[in-house]
């Protein structure tokens, strides 16, 4: 009798264990980071619970969400998420991307009736952004994830980073929310010499480009999004419907970059400038004390008797 009580005791301890090690799996979340020399690609995948965490999608307040409600909330969480996952390219601030697109992650999902809570955490959505470097190569990144406070301590973000066939895995959560990835291509003098071949002389370092429409080849239950209007600075823009078929949510303002191309093209005119300014200095100096040395010399010189 007491081995049985010792074993059914390891038994449920176990459980308990097992249970912990898989526990919340609706708190669990994925990412996707593909870097590439000019482009940095973030597919971001979260169930429906976390999204209404986000903001708010049930219009309505009938305890369900309709694709048609789904489809209305993706401006807003497509700004939510701008706003609470903070990134540096090459130190400086910039956003996930402008374009941003939404896949479902179910089939037929554009005929799925209206979904109950308890449906919400096995729905899962992608949310892909895209960041379009030109003028120079992507020499790191850092991200930081600013959601815990509105989804709870116990999410997690599983993050696999994909480059040149090399993967590695890092985890955000509350207490570790961000991570700095280095790529290593400012140290390769290849990719840094393609770039430079690359780069436009009047590109800006960061542009938005919106996602291309998805193709045939992508599953035919992605939903249409719609265009994202106002910029993430308050500034009062509206959110408008996709009226004009575009399947990327777009944001209206782009990165404002810390030096534009026109001031540095001035700068690099005053320094020549300068720069010619000081070498006409230098020798007219030079020539001002060659003939005071040739007046001094010939009034020194002993006449001749």
């Amino acid at each position: 009798m007491k081995s049985f009580r010792v074993l059914a005791a390891f038994v449920i301890l176990a459980s308990i264990i097992s249970h912990s090690a898989h526990a919340h799996p609706a708190d669990q979340s994925e990412m996707r980071v593909r870097p590439k020399m000019q482009q940095l690609e973030i597919r971001l995948t979260f169930n429906l619970l976390t999204l209404t965490q986000f903001t708010g999608i049930d219009e309505d307040g009938d305890a369900k969400i309709s694709m048609a409600e789904l489809a209305a909330a993706q401006p807003r969480i497509a700004t939510y998420l701008n706003q609470h996952i903070h990134v540096e390219i090459n130190q400086q601030k910039a956003l996930l991307g402008s374009g941003v697109r939404f896949e479902m992650l179910w089939p037929d999902a554009a005929h799925t009736p209206p979904m109950a809570e308890p449906e919400y955490a096995a729905r899962k959505v992608d949310v892909t952004f895209v960041q379009t470097i030109t003028g120079k190569v992507l020499e790191d990144f850092w991200l930081s994830f600013d959601i815990f406070e509105q989804t709870g301590p116990m999410q997690t973000v599983h993050a696999l980073y994909e480059q040149d066939g090399r993967t590695e895995d890092v985890t955000f959560t509350a207490q570790e929310p961000e991570y700095l990835y280095d790529t290593g291509y400012a140290d390769d003098p290849f990719v840094q010499d393609a770039a430079k071949k690359k780069a436009a002389p009047s590109a800006p370092p960061f542009t938005n480009a919106p996602l291309p429409s998805p193709t045939a080849a992508e599953p035919p239950y992605a939903v249409p999004t719609a265009r994202l209007a106002p910029a993430l600075d308050g500034s009062p823009a509206a959110f408008t419907n996709a009226a004009t078929g575009n399947s990327a949510v777009t944001l209206a303002s782009s990165i404002d970059p810390t030096d534009t191309p026109t001031d540095s093209l001035h700068e690099h005119w005053w320094m020549i400038l300068t720069a010619m300014i000081l070498v006409i200095i230098v020798i007219g100096r030079k020539l001002q004390l060659s003939a005071r040395a040739r007046r001094a010399s010939t009034r020194r010189r002993s006449r001749r008797r």
